[in-house]
């Protein structure tokens, strides 16, 4: 799987995230789309900041969005179906893409 192949990947719903501040509404939206999409067409890219003071800033804004996403996920009765890819998006972003698991299979066979 090639990082363009990634980055050109049509999602359904794109989430840029730059601050701690921002990961509260972008569960709430992530939720939200997750509760009314067809599961076998489920595809979200969340764009991280490459710029931040340190690698593991940038690491810990992605775990704390992993663990909103599931205790909110949790919160609504709502199963986990996922697979996550993360890679580099672009020179100033990472790429997160979180996909239903058939969807992330057919990538890896292309």
């Amino acid at each position: 799987m090639n990082t363009l192949q990634l980055v050109n990947l049509p999602v359904q719903l794109t989430c840029k995230i730059s601050d701690v501040t921002e990961i509260g509404r972008m569960v709430d939206e992530f939720v939200e789309y997750y509760k009314n999409a067809n599961s076998e067409e489920f595809s979200c890219r969340i764009l991280l900041p490459r710029h931040l003071k340190s690698n593991p800033d940038v690491k810990r804004l992605g775990a704390t969005i992993q663990t909103q996403i599931m205790l909110s996920l949790k919160k609504n009765k709502l199963i986990a179906n996922l697979r996550d890819i993360r890679y580099i998006h672009d020179e100033d972003n990472y790429g997160w893409l979180l996909l239903n698991p058939k969807m992330a299979e057919k990538l890896q066979v292309l």
